[in-house]
């Protein structure tokens, strides 16, 4: 019985940790976006837009360029939610999902050039694996933190500094006061769709980052339907997560957690066929999310059109 092996429950822990870091890296600029007051429904396509930007860019530039890139393809098309919601006045909803179908879209006919050349071959290095040795001397644990990925190590101390910032600083606290209370603020001199316009570049760089983490945080290939809805995973995250960057880390390990499971389950030992596995992680997250839903508070003005006044 699998289960029953510790070194079966380390693996799972580890690739928990692994494959929790592109949800948490999206729920965490989600909730910047959110607590703004704008919901970007076109998460999930511009987390294929950052995969797919991360593993071209790596081919011939290495994984930093990469990952910037992909967190400036994320930025650009936040940009472009925000002319088209903030400036425009179109409907978010619908530029949401206007924006993750394109983003989708130009991923698909942009892997269908790369891979008609051939390059999808090409040797493309991953972001480096951190081994810290206090670490790996824990009992049980040491093989479940070491050979974590940098970038796994980078979000972990996002998280930590994004916590106060937006709790306690002057930044944090004019974003949430932008998400509850835009007319008052505005009063006082804030541009409220320049705060708008910014945390959704933030959001959607992190997303791009997110994708970006994928490919060339651990995968090292693109395939069309890698991300997997994890976009929309991301969205649920922030709700389980209470709007804040530590709930979205915990958020995300729960989904990453029955993830890991569903994929070293994949050896065919496992009581239950495959595909259970791969359909449990949607749902712990969706019953999850019904149950946390209940008594949350959303930012005020969470999806509400703002017009400047004139």
């Amino acid at each position: 019985m699998i289960f029953e092996d510790i070194v079966f429950w380390q693996a799972v822990l580890a690739g928990a940790i692994r494959l929790a870091t592109p949800v948490a890296l999206a729920a965490l600029g989600e909730t910047i976006v959110e607590r703004s007051g704008t919901i970007n429904l076109g998460i999930d396509g511009i987390m294929i837009g950052g995969a797919f930007t991360a593993i071209l860019v790596a081919g011939f530039a290495g994984w930093g360029v990469a990952l910037l890139a992909a967190a400036g393809v994320g930025a650009l098309f936040g940009l472009v939610i925000a002319l088209a919601v903030l400036r425009g006045g179109a409907n978010q909803i619908v530029v949401g999902i206007g924006v993750s179908l394109l983003a989708g879209g130009l991923a698909t006919y942009g892997y269908q050039l790369w891979d008609g050349l051939g390059l999808s071959r090409a040797a493309v290095a991953l972001v480096p694996v951190l081994d810290l040795p206090a670490l790996g001397g824990i009992p049980v644990l040491g093989p479940v933190l070491s050979g974590q990925s940098l970038l796994t190590w980078a979000t972990l101390v996002l998280v930590i500094v994004a916590a106060p910032l937006l709790r306690r600083s002057r930044p944090g606290l004019i974003l949430k006061a932008v998400g509850d209370e835009p007319a008052a603020v505005a009063q006082r001199g804030i541009d409220v769709v320049r705060v708008r316009s910014v945390a959704l570049m933030i959001g959607g760089g992190l997303a791009g980052l997110g994708g970006a983490a994928i490919t060339v945080g651990y995968l090292g290939a693109y395939t069309d339907g890698l991300v997997a809805g994890r976009g929309y995973v991301a969205l649920a995250v922030v709700i389980i997560g209470r709007w804040t960057p530590s709930g979205a880390i915990a958020g995300a390990l729960i989904f990453a957690v029955f993830d890991s499971l569903a994929l070293q389950a994949q050896g065919g030992r496992a009581p239950l066929p495959v595909e259970a596995y791969m359909a449990l992680p949607y749902l712990v997250t969706l019953a999850v999310l019904v149950v946390t839903a209940r008594g949350t508070v959303a930012p005020r003005a969470l999806g509400a059109p703002y017009r400047p006044e004139r």
